[in-house]
């Protein structure tokens, strides 16, 4: 039976009935179960129900499934609670502005209450939502350009901070189909990896091991066997296609192997192709028992590098011409003589692409775990040849039962391999890496991974091979189970986190003059510089598509060679957040001076409206520079490659031209045309602004 949708084992194990199911100890009854979504790979039999629904195995993983509460939303939430603090901030700001303007600038109701409006507008960070939803999205799109479906678009946030990658084994590491990887006979061995032809000493090995396996296998054993055969003896003599068996005698309890036995061209010889457990093989042959502990160092040594080992013999019987059609055949297989040829060694080979992606893993700070359902032996020969882990320890399911949680919480922090897990180990081992403050990304294929899938905080599930209740649990599908895939939905949750950090400091940078050119000429008695149309078109037109600009940002290329970012450090960390509000302020006294003057010079209002409000226009795009990469200057920033700069340029250019020199557009907004030398004005305010901007990143390195 194929058990590796509940195991994670790719091997088919063999099931053996019990006379009594009230006397028989968990691991027999257990060996005589047959599962509820597992698949025969050979043989017959009787079976009784003994549970359905959620009383099976399959059911207690879906009730365990059902039971796992997916981890909530870190950036949601934080900007939630920012927004909601904002929120109040900007009803008791604009409630004191209306008080103000009404009775300390005794303006009437109606424009104290526009502008304590505008104030709510000017305060209010709209853009947050924007960002995290169309950076989010696109954030999906794009990985599903490289193979990756998003189930949930919060996983696309998480993806930055991942600390841990919990990996299955079967289908995910390897290819979850088994293939011959070695030969050995009479002291020599033979590794497909390296060759490129097959020695003749071993012909007489793979023939024999295809005539003891059916033409058209199921099991996935006897399918590897076959294609090798098929590929390496090609052409020559060995391949008997077509050739069916006389009789066969099949694998039992009581012998661990299984005979073929085949006509000759002499009526009175037979043919005889056997393969089964090398100590079965040998028992059948007779061998002596120095043979015997030679046969075993050989099965000990492949069994070290994660092979499965067959044993394989042929043999000759002279039996009557009459035995063909009567049932005078012997009984058992031991009735024969045998010669053992030598040994099969099969794998579940690693996926090629495993190893680099494993490397840049584990480079980016990402530590990787195996978590399977597989022999110890063979997850850690699978651990060792993709170079997942060079510590030789390793924990199994019974040893996890053995200990609690603080004891378990420190043997993985030097353990790297987890074999014979359950799928309740997985979920236990997900849930106490989460509490101890890690980011888990979890992978599998199996109906044995979904618990723990989904109580990962990124679940990724394989989407050819994987089964569809993995998929459901997932929060990510790897459309073309290639490991590749998690490096590059790692890369690429970092270069969203970057770009979304990158938006929010511009949103609060690009907030302040906004705010103070609302608030400030108020108290200083000044006319009113931002009119509720200004801010409008700011929130709703300039900012949305700035961010756009951001969310084009390409990934640093270094972005794989840092550390995970702690759980701790938001978007929305106070530093952050502080430095941008910093170089909002500095542009804001630059405009709010340039405003004075020019009062002073005797404009008119709506001509020194124009002016500062055009300038505050270009200063979001000297803002938009800063914050696309913070060590390099704005000149840099601007001949750095970003599909939508150039575009956001030239819209912001002919947005300015149109209110100034379309006339219901310019009366609409209370703007005029302003004097020549107000281009001039706008120069010198505008390289003020580039001056405090260039002056605050060079602090910052300071």
């Amino acid at each position: 039976v194929d058990e590796s949708l509940l195991t994670g084992e790719s091997v088919p194990v063999p099931k053996r009935a019990v006379r009594s199911t009230q006397q028989a100890s968990p691991d027999q009854l257990h060996q005589a179960s047959v599962f509820a979504s597992t698949v025969i790979t050979r043989g017959t039999g009787l079976a009784e129900v003994q549970a359905t629904a959620t009383h099976t195995v399959v059911g207690h993983i879906g009730a365990d499934l059902h039971n796992t509460e997916e981890p909530p939303s870190a950036l949601q939430r934080n900007a939630r609670q920012l927004v909601r603090r904002l929120g109040w901030t900007a009803l008791l700001v604009a409630s004191v502005q209306v008080m103000l303007s009404h009775g300390w600038n005794q303006r009437p109701w109606l424009e104290s209450l526009l502008s304590g409006v505008a104030l709510v507008m000017a305060l209010l960070p709209q853009e947050i939502t924007v960002i995290l939803t169309v950076f989010l999205a696109l954030g999906a799109w794009r990985m599903a350009q490289h193979q990756v479906l998003t189930r949930r678009v919060t996983a696309v946030e998480v993806l930055g901070a991942i600390t841990v990658l919990a990996v299955d084994k079967t289908g995910t590491l390897t290819l979850n189909r088994m293939a011959v990887a070695a030969l050995a006979t009479d002291g020599q061995t033979f590794h497909a990896e390296d060759a490129t032809h097959l020695p003749e000493h071993f012909h007489a090995l793979v023939e024999f091991a295809m005539l003891a396996t059916p033409g058209d296998p199921f099991d996935p054993m006897e399918k590897a066997i076959q294609q090798f055969g098929h590929q390496w003896l090609a052409g020559t003599e060995h391949v008997h296609d077509g050739r069916e068996p006389l009789r066969e005698y099949a694998l039992s309890s009581d012998i661990l192997a299984m005979t073929r036995v085949f006509a000759s061209a002499q009526p009175e010889q037979h043919l005889l192709a056997t393969k089964g457990a090398p100590e079965a093989v040998a028992d059948l042959c007779h061998l002596s028992t120095t043979q015997r502990e030679t046969i075993q160092q050989q099965v000990a040594q492949m069994a070290a590098k994660g092979l499965r080992v067959l044993g394989v013999a042929r043999g000759h019987w002279a039996g009557t011409q009459a035995a063909r059609t009567t049932a005078d055949w012997p009984l058992s297989q031991h009735d024969f003589e045998f010669e053992f040829l030598g040994l099969v060694g099969l794998i579940d080979p690693p996926r090629a692409d495993v190893p680099a992606a494993l490397a840049e893993c584990q480079q980016a700070g990402v530590r990787v775990i195996m978590m399977t359902g597989d022999h110890p032996a063979t997850a850690l020969a699978i651990a060792q040849q993709v170079a997942l882990s060079a510590r030789p320890d390793i924990i199994t399911g019974a040893q996890i039962d053995a200990l609690d949680d603080d004891a378990l919480r420190q043997r993985l922090r030097h353990v790297d391999v987890c074999a014979r897990l359950k799928p309740e180990h997985k979920l236990r081992l997900v849930n106490l890496l989460r509490a101890e403050g890690q980011v888990v990304a979890m992978t599998g294929d199996g109906v044995n991974d979904a618990p723990a899938l989904k109580a990962a905080d990124v679940g990724i599930a394989m989407g050819e091979r994987g089964t569809d209740v993995a998929r459901e649990a997932a929060a990510l599908v790897l459309l073309d189970d290639s490991f590749t895939r998690i490096v590059t939905a790692i890369a690429q949750g970092r270069r969203i986190d970057d770009n979304i950090r990158k938006a929010t400091r511009f949103v609060f940078a690009v907030h302040v003059p906004i705010v103070a050119l609302s608030l400030i000429p108020n108290l200083l008695h000044w006319p009113v510089l931002l009119l509720p149309v200004h801010i409008v078109l700011l929130e709703l037109l300039i900012d949305p598509a700035c961010a756009v600009v951001f969310e084009a940002e390409p990934a640093d290329p270094q972005v794989m060679a840092r550390p995970p970012r702690p759980t701790s450090d938001s978007p929305f960390a106070l530093w952050g957040l502080l430095y941008a509000m910093l170089q909002g302020l500095g542009m804001a006294v630059v405009l709010m001076l340039g405003q004075d003057w020019l009062m002073h010079q005797g404009w008119q209002v709506a001509q020194g409206r124009s002016v500062v409000f055009a300038t505050l226009m270009l200063g979001v795009m000297l803002l938009i520079l800063t914050h696309r990469h913070a060590q390099r200057s704005i000149w840099q920033s601007l001949v750095a490659p970003n599909p939508w700069l150039a575009h956001m340029v030239l819209g912001m250019t002919a947005l300015i031209f149109a209110m100034l020199g379309i006339p219901w557009l310019r009366d609409l907004m209370g703007l005029a045309v302003p004097p020549i030398d107000g281009l001039a004005v706008s120069v010198v305010l505008l390289g003020l602004c580039m001056v405090w901007l260039e002056v605050m990143r060079q602090a910052t390195r300071i």
